[in-house]
């Protein structure tokens, strides 16, 4: 490349933030039991203060937040004949820079969550001033100084702030048993001391776990008889980073996280290397994970920020630049526009039993705006009408519960790809002029609880005309709702057939 020339770039796909993100959810899924040990490991946590009118916690139960997620390269507290230490400077006021940075807003109503990773060599105005490489924000001003940098350039107001360090990292994993994780091919890094030497199920502790999620210019792999650099830029690091903590999460699951003396044992080991912000409440964590306590790190909606590479005229590296405009769409989300569902964005099959009453629901449901791609007509009925959305259209469900009475139970199917409401005895009309509001649907929904998908796999359905205006019918006949399997790859996860851990 000359100097000069810019390289567009995406990151990759992207799962959860790195260090921090493991220790904002451990530790909402640990509010979920309300027990003195875990009030305890709780109440050991570091916090640190930051002004009001930068972070803003004053949110409303239910409201969703956003969390700045920051993992340091601080080495504090680890033995100093540690490898890491070596040639490591620690700042005196425990600051250092910011080795992992992520937005994560989670919304505890819909239990839906998104995550948006910061690469950390991002140019941007610091304190208002000079640009600089985000990283450095942390550096120059420590958490308020980072906070206020994130939310003047991105424009997002950020709610609470968490931080985990490399010791805190290294307890965490080594409290959960260490991490399975599966290597396709012999694999090492000379730079942080990762040597894989033979392709399989290696469980991580925590120690290695470092290593492995460390590399940013030498992670190798040994391939056809020859070591090969797999991962040279901080965008691999971020994947790699990103699929290891899907894997730490389904490992601390497996191991029992959700049990309040494993999680009160999880949260001490990291107490010592984890802080918060001080207006994080016991209470809003309980809350958090009384919602988030059996949700699927698979389900997070990730977005990656597209930046291009800047030279000096030299060919010095300058840092990444966000693309103007490019991610308009993904950053909007973590301003709030993905809180609440329109009719018109929101797409779903109708089925029932009384054809009559069906066709007359699905004509008012299109007028109403929504796009309802089919209606079919099922051999037998259900008891109570339901709605069946698939992973992240929790809010889209809400806004179909809102206009129907008496409101229908929501059930989450994994598998599905598009929502289906089945209307069942109970149904009675829909709200066309006056849908309740959203506290009252709600309400309504956490009074029945969540449902499960209605069994119809062996009932035959038979598809009546659309309404004119709306989409053509998919399928004259079918046997199942819609769905479709998909698979999600997780770097690190063993191949079909295979185990690990």
């Amino acid at each position: 490349m000359l100097p000069g020339d810019e390289l567009l770039r995406r990151t990759w796909p992207q799962r959860l933030v790195m260090l921090a993100g493991l220790a904002v959810i451990v530790a909402a899924l640990a509010a979920t039991w309300w027990v003195q040990t875990i009030y305890d490991g709780l109440s050991s946590i570091g916090r640190v203060e930051i002004p009001g009118h930068i972070l803003v916690t004053d949110t409303a139960p239910g409201e969703p937040v956003n969390f700045l997620l920051l993992g340091t390269d601080s080495g504090a507290g680890l033995d100093p004949d540690d490898p890491i230490n070596i040639g490591r400077v620690e700042d005196p006021r425990g600051h250092g820079f910011a080795d992992t940075i992520a937005v994560l807003r989670l919304d505890p109503v819909s239990r839906q969550a998104w995550v948006l990773p910061i690469p950390r060599d991002l140019v941007v105005p610091v304190s208002g001033s000079s640009n600089q490489r985000i990283n450095a924000a942390h550096l120059i001003g420590g958490p308020a100084t980072l906070v206020e940098t994130v939310n003047d350039f991105f424009d997002i107001q950020i709610n609470h702030y968490v931080r985990v360090d490399f010791l805190g990292f290294r307890e965490i994993v080594d409290q959960i048993g260490g991490v399975p994780v599966w290597f396709p091919n012999p694999t090492k890094s000379v730079a942080t001391g990762l040597d894989i030497g033979v392709a399989g199920c290696h469980v991580l502790a925590g120690a290695d776990s470092l290593r492995y999620v460390r590399p940013r210019k030498d992670y190798s792999e040994f391939i056809a008889g020859e070591w090969v650099v797999t991962g040279n830029t901080d965008f691999e690091r971020i994947q790699r980073q990103q699929d290891f903590l899907v894997l730490a999460l389904d490992r601390a699951i497996q191991r029992g996280a959700r049990d309040p003396r494993t999680m009160a044992d999880l949260l001490q080991a990291g107490s010592q290397s984890v802080v918060l912000d001080g207006e994080l409440t016991l209470s809003e964590l309980r809350n958090l994970g009384e919602s988030f306590s059996s949700f699927n790190p698979d389900n997070i909606t990730r977005f990656a920020l597209t930046v291009t590479t800047q030279y000096t005229d030299d060919g010095v590296y300058v840092g990444e630049i966000l693309v103007d405009g490019a991610d308009a769409a993904a950053i909007e989300v973590f301003r709030g526009v993905a809180d609440a569902a329109r009719p018109s964005e929101i797409s779903f099959h109708v089925v029932g039993a009384d054809l009559q009453e069906l066709s007359g629901d699905a004509d008012v449901l299109h007028e109403i705006g929504f796009d309802v791609v089919s209606q079919q007509q099922i051999t037998t009925s259900v008891p109570h009408s339901v709605v069946i959305y698939p992973p992240g259209e929790r809010a889209s469900a809400e806004t179909v519960a809102s206009y129907l009475l008496p409101v229908p139970a929501l059930a989450e199917d994994t598998l599905a790809t598009r929502m289906t409401l089945v209307l069942g005895e109970d149904h009675e009309q829909i709200l066309f002029l006056f849908p309740r509001g959203s506290s009252d649907t709600r309400a309504a929904i956490d009074a029945l609880g969540e449902a499960s998908p209605p069994d119809l796999g062996d009932v035959a359905f038979t598809t009546t005309a659309a309404p004119s205006t709306s989409a053509p019918v998919e399928s004259d006949t079918t046997t199942t709702t819609p769905t479709t399997s998909t698979t999600v790859t997780i770097m690190g996860r063993p191949p079909e057939g295979q185990s690990c851990g």
